[in-house]
């Protein structure tokens, strides 16, 4: 096996990593360069500036000495100027441009050169400073800057292992297990069952819409770890789906992500009723079952619920977060519209006004139904209690 056959499936798999690494390293590469050029400009202005400023003062020093053409004193300013660090190398030259002292380099790319006078004006020769051109401070600069690149790319490639050890694997995928739909409840009525056994229209939109949504749902699943979340949401959507069951509503999403029972046998009407029975049997199951999860060390669920004929599930989703734990809200322009304030109970002081958008929507809590009705909901209760175990004996209330 080759190098590359060894290594193509690790690069693979770190392709995303690679990817950004070297798109870091070109964006640094482009700093860079451009950093170190406004470097070198601005270091080669200053030498210039430092040169010309040492060759103003060492002129006035050396201007006795190379008038009476002193050689000590000349050789002796040169070696003391050639040593400050701008200076490589020092060049003296008379009035008549003959050279009387060199000390340092000979030739150099920055020369400064400046005349030599007395003090009464007298120009006594010229002076000249070769400047040191080495490249050891950008070098210096190059070095320190690549070792900053390679301490970030480590770094970089030390975050993501440190992510990858922190974060679990992605679960392998799963093969889908066929399941086969529920039996028919008990209580579900022919046109129920007939409702979930007719195949849909392609493209049918629903009627009517019964959405649910868990109180506190995000605190709750801090305190518990995900299997026990999964068995408790389990619980609650056997129930719902018993309930959408005996009132032929099709599940969409299930409890715990959006919840939702659409309705789509006309007409819409008859559609909203059995959305608003199938919420308020679905509430009533789940407080007369909270003792008992209690009892059992179970945790119990609260809901709020909401009952619309919009198609909009996005909007009717935020409509049922805004309502009141433990209470099925219903739009009150709708009431009149499905026929639903001949058969329910509800008190309009009580409604609340929620922002939905752009407009504002009055939900009405339904109390309860009419009174037939709601002998028959004490009864759907009773039943689906007593199968989920919870029959005490008790009438429920």
């Amino acid at each position: 096996m080759t190098l590359w056959e060894q290594w193509r499936p690790w690069i693979r798999q770190q392709r995303s990593l690679l990817r950004e690494l070297i798109l870091m390293l070109l964006a640094m590469l482009v700093v860079g360069v451009y950093f170190l050029e406004h470097f070198s400009a601005r270091l080669e202005q200053e030498r210039k500036v430092q040169l010309q400023a040492l060759a103003e003062q060492t002129a006035r020093r050396a201007a006795e000495a190379l008038a009476s053409d002193d050689s000590i004193s000349i050789n002796l300013i040169g070696r003391e100027t050639v040593q400050l660090a701008p200076v490589a190398g020092v060049r003296f030259q008379d009035a008549a441009d003959i050279q009387v002292g060199l000390t340092g380099v000979s030739r150099s790319d920055l020369v400064i050169s400046v005349p030599v006078a007395l003090p009464d004006g007298e120009l006594a020769g010229t002076l000249t400073l070769l400047g040191d051109t080495s490249a050891l401070p950008r070098q210096r600069l190059e070095a320190g800057f690549v070792l900053a690149v390679l301490c970030l790319l480590l770094l970089r490639v030390a975050a993501a292992l440190i992510q990858q050890r922190l974060l679990p694997a992605p679960p392998e995928p799963v093969e889908a297990v066929p399941v086969e739909p529920p039996a028919p409840s008990p209580l579900a009525t022919p046109a129920s069952t007939q409702a979930l056994t007719e195949p849909l229209p392609e493209g049918a939109e629903p009627l009517a819409q019964l959405r649910l949504s868990i109180v506190n749902f995000e605190h709750i699943r801090q305190r518990y770890t995900q299997a026990a979340m999964v068995e408790v949401l389990a619980d609650y959507q056997r129930i719902l789906d018993k309930v959408a069951g005996i009132y032929g509503g099709r599940v969409g999403q299930r409890v715990g992500d959006q919840a939702g029972l659409f309705f789509y046998q006309e007409p819409a009407s008859r559609c909203a009723f059995s959305a608003l029975c199938a919420g308020l049997l679905f509430l009533r199951v789940v407080r007369l079952l909270a003792p008992l999860r209690k009892q059992q060390g179970k945790p119990p669920l609260e809901f709020k619920a909401l009952v619309t004929t919009d198609g909009d599930q996005q909007e009717a989703w935020s409509l049922c977060v805004a309502g009141v734990p433990g209470r099925l809200n219903v739009p009150e322009a709708q009431l009149a519209a499905t026929e639903l304030d001949v058969k329910a109970l509800y008190q309009p002081e009580k409604a609340q006004v929620v922002t939905a958008g752009d407009h504002k929507v009055r939900l009405q809590p339904v109390e309860q139904l009419a009174h037939r009705y709601q002998n028959l909901l004490r009864t759907q209760a009773d039943t689906l209690l007593s199968e989920e175990g919870g029959d005490d004996g008790s009438p429920s209330r």
